[in-house]
Formats: structure tokens, C-alpha cells, sequence
């Protein structure tokens, strides 16, 4: 692939390029950071991309190094908008009027049957269980899988806190070990010394779209007698040797929140290709309710979770839309990829061969805290003062959010016995790798993405600017 550097400048305001002449210092030396030259896909990168395709890639035509920040008064690398989202289309609104039009909008329809199944085709499941939100999936997926209170469930610190509250609504006990830094994922090398008596599950997470270790991870489950319930809540379409995350283990789940890549406002889907996990999911969210059977007889204490037949049509409108968006989304983020390892102080995911396809739902660059020395929530607010809606993500790791001050007697899990449970408090747990991520990482989110890989150079652009200022010493947090 080559990419060429074309002007990206004009978008930009005739003020603002008249300024630019006044100052004279508007001009970006590009040379100096071998960015916009010719970059090669020959290989298939971490973001699970291969193409020979040739993309003309927008950069500025030229900058000093010494650029005044947009922060400090300077002109912003972009001024133009990003994409917008959600995107939605005439089908999508004659599909929900369709919806509303067949007196169907629950329980009876066709629309969420038709989701589950094609959803599960799509990630190499055999089962789908459609409901309402994704922070639901996870509960579901976890009493399917057949965790009960008191059971221990070692997952990740770098996430949401849905994947904590399930775990803890189910009475399970959230338990948690470092990540990966070039990953942000679980690390495998760490999950058997947290295992005890009381685990019954690996809980990882595929965050910002990125598929976790999964040999390794099923590798330990299976020697030691462990489920394992993935949460894709940002993972749709993604990837692992070919299989399609969030049917690895006994079940997975995903979100169709409405930041996410595949979004009915909310929503969620349990997977599994277990028929068992599947029977069990499916009574859970259906009230108890067992598949064939009569209305009122309930086998389980389950609760009305179902999604609804206009969520349905929305997301059976926008799915095959899905799959080109991801297309456009992996091609742009190869390019970000490419360019940004290029930009001094800025690190990239480390590559995986194994990640067939990435998700794109976050692109996940950090700062070399030895070269950049300040935080991301400085170098974020700078980058957003360039034009780039860039985000600093989980700035405090899941153990150390407030909400576990909520727990010990007034615990929903274990009640007054949940310092037998867990004696352990959260806030003593010391997770290097967490914390240090928590303080340098830099989120590109799936919107910009959308905007295409020619639209990657007004990213780098900016990376490259805001890098330049921190590393002698004008950005300070």
C-alpha cells in the first residue's frame, strides 16, 4: 500500500490559513518523522488487516516541529467534523415502521429470532439469546454457565465496570489480575496464581474490540477444570484464528449500547454453542419460562430480560451495513497503526497473527512515559483541541472506583458474610501494569475510524504535534 501526503488543509477556515501565512510556522516538516512516505501492509498487522490496497492518506502539507498548540492559541489540525453516529438510513426507519405496523413488538415476533440466528452465524455460534442491554448479557451468560454466589471469577481490571457488576449481581466474586501492556488485555501468565477452591470461571475481556489470549486462556480452563465466559460487549465481527469471538468458551456476550459499532440504542446477545448453556440462558431472560413449554410454568428464578421487536429491526436493518463499516473501520485503523508507531513517544497494540480480525470498536495507542512526561488525560485535552475527539479511557482502575465502598454488609452478593467470601479489600490491590495503562493510554474510537483511512492523516497529524510540544517540554500537565 503507498500512501502519499496531499494537503488536508482545505477545510480550514480562510482566517485561519491567513494566520497561518502571518506566522509563518503553520508549515509541517513531515520528513522528520518518516511519516506519509510509503508505509507497507505486506503483513497482516495487529489489527487483523492485509490488503495491497493504495490509499492516499491526507496530511498536512507541511508543519515546523515547533508548532504553537491549537491549546495555547495555535491553529488546530482539523476543523472539519468527524462522522457522525449513530448512522441510520430510510431502511432503518421503514424497518421499525414495518415493526410497529405488524402489531408484534414483543414477545411473538419474528425480528429477534431472526437477529439471534443470524447474529450467531456470524461469530461461529450455534446459539443466540437476544436481550436488553449488555451489562444483562453478562448476567445471563454467567448464571447459563452456572456460577452461583460465592463463586470466584478472575477477570480483568481494565474495563467497564458492567463486567464487575454482573459477576456481583449473580453473587460471584470479582477477581482480578494484571493486564498486558501491549494489549490491555488479561495476561494469561498471571491467571493460575489467582486460581483457589472457590474459582469456577476465566472472565476475560476482548477490550476496545481486541480478542484476548484465548489458547492460553482455554488452555488453563480446560487443564483446571474452569468455564470460561467471554465479554464482547466491544467485539462484534472480531476474531480469534478464524473463529469468531463470543462462542470460545461456554458463552459470550455483547452490547449494542448505543456508542457501539452495532447499536439499537441498547440491547445485548448471550452466545454459546453449548445446548445446555443455551436452554438456560434463554429461561433466565424469558422469566424462567422453559423453550415449548406452557406460558405460566416457570423452572428457573429468572426475569423478563427479552429485547424487543423494534430494537430488532433496527439492528437486522443495520447488520449487513455492519460488516462494510468494519471493513472501512480495519482499513483505517492499519493505516493509524502504521503512522502512529512512526511518531516518537508514541507506542502502538503489539502485533498478533493470531487476531484474524479486530473489532475497531477502540484504538488503543499509549505514551512513552520516558519521553512524554505527562499524563493522558493532558495529552487527550490537547488532541481535542486539535480537532481529534480522542478520549484518555479507564483513568482509574475497576478496583479502585468508589462503588466498592458499597460492599461488606450491605454487600447484594453475599449479604453480611461477604467479608468471609472475600476478606481481601479492593483498594489493596497493586496492579502495575493497570495502573500505569490507566495514566498513558490514548483512545481513538470507532466514529473517527468510520471517517476512512485518508481521514488517518489529520490523527497522525495531530499525535504528531501534540507529541512534538510534550517532548520539549511545552505541554504540561
Amino acid at each position: 500500500m503507498m500512501i502519499r501526503s496531499t494537503p488536508a488543509c482545505a477545510a480550514r477556515s480562510s482566517t485561519a490559513s491567513r494566520s497561518a501565512s502571518k506566522s509563518g510556522s503553520a508549515r509541517w516538516a513531515w520528513a522528520s518523522i518518516r511519516v506519509g512516505i510509503i508505509l507497507s501492509w505486506q503483513t497482516r498487522l495487529a489489527s487483523g488487516v492485509s490488503s495491497e490496497d493504495k490509499v492516499t492518506l491526507r496530511l498536512p502539507g507541511g508543519f515546523s516541529m515547533t508548532e504553537k498548540l491549537a491549546l495555547d492559541g495555535g491553529i488546530p489540525v482539523r476543523s472539519e467534523p468527524w462522522a457522525r453516529w449513530p448512522v441510520w438510513t430510510e431502511q432503518d426507519e421503514q424497518a421499525v415502521v414495518d415493526a410497529i405496523r405488524s402489531g408484534k413488538w414483543g414477545v411473538g415476533g419474528t425480528r429477534v429470532p431472526e437477529l439471534e440466528r443470524r447474529f450467531a452465524e456470524l461469530h461461529s455460534a450455534a446459539h443466540g439469546v437476544a436481550c436488553c442491554n449488555g451489562t444483562i448479557a453478562l448476567q445471563i451468560a454467567l448464571v447459563a454457565a452456572g456460577i452461583q454466589a460465592g463463586d470466584e471469577v478472575i477477570t480483568t481490571p481494565y474495563t467497564f465496570m458492567a463486567t464487575a457488576m454482573a459477576a456481583l449481581a449473580v453473587g460471584a466474586v470479582p477477581v482480578f489480575v494484571d493486564v498486558q501492556e501491549g494489549t490491555h488485555n488479561i495476561d494469561p501468565d498471571l491467571i493460575e496464581a489467582a486460581i483457589t477452591e472457590r474459582t469456577r470461571a476465566i472472565y476475560p475481556v476482548h477490550i476496545g474490540g481486541r480478542p484476548a489470549d484465548m489458547d492460553r486462556i482455554t488452555e488453563i480452563a480446560e487443564r483446571r477444570g474452569l468455564v470460561v465466559v467471554e465479554d464482547a460487549a466491544q467485539a462484534w465481527l472480531a476474531e480469534w484464528r478464524g473463529r469468531g469471538v463470543g462462542a470460545l468458551g461456554a458463552a459470550g456476550t455483547f452490547s449494542f449500547q448505543s456508542s457501539k459499532n452495532f447499536s439499537s440504542g441498547e440491547g445485548g446477545i448471550v452466545l454459546s454453542n453449548d445446548e445446555a448453556v443455551f436452554q438456560r440462558a434463554w429461561s433466565y431472560h424469558n422469566c424462567g419460562r422453559k423453550m415449548g413449554g406452557d406460558w405460566y410454568d416457570h423452572v428457573l428464578p429468572g426475569l423478563n430480560y427479552r429485547l424487543s421487536e423494534l430494537q430488532a429491526a433496527i439492528l437486522l436493518s443495520s447488520l449487513d451495513r455492519l460488516v462494510e463499516q468494519q471493513k472501512t473501520r480495519r482499513r483505517a485503523m492499519a493505516v493509524l497503526e502504521q503512522g502512529l508507531a512512526e511518531v516518537d513517544g508514541i507506542l502502538v497494540p503489539d502485533a498478533d497473527e493470531r487476531i484474524t480480525a479486530h473489532a475497531c470498536h477502540i484504538f488503543m495507542a499509549r505514551l512513552d512515559t520516558e519521553k512524554i512526561p505527562v499524563d493522558s488525560k493532558v495529552f487527550t485535552a490537547a488532541l481535542q483541541a486539535e480537532g481529534l475527539p480522542a478520549h484518555p479511557g479507564y483513568t482509574t482502575p475497576l478496583y479502585k472506583q468508589d462503588f466498592w465502598k458499597w460492599f461488606g454488609e450491605r454487600s447484594t452478593g453475599a449479604g453480611k458474610k461477604w467479608k468471609e467470601v472475600w476478606p481481601r479489600p479492593y483498594d489493596s490491590y497493586e496492579l502495575p501494569v493497570c495502573e500505569k495503562l490507566s495514566r498513558s493510554t490514548i483512545w481513538v474510537k470507532q466514529d473517527v475510524l468510520l471517517a476512512g483511512p485518508e481521514a488517518m492523516g489529520d490523527v497522525i497529524a495531530a499525535f504528531a504535534k501534540v507529541a512534538a510540544a510534550a517532548r520539549r517540554g511545552a505541554l504540561r500537565g
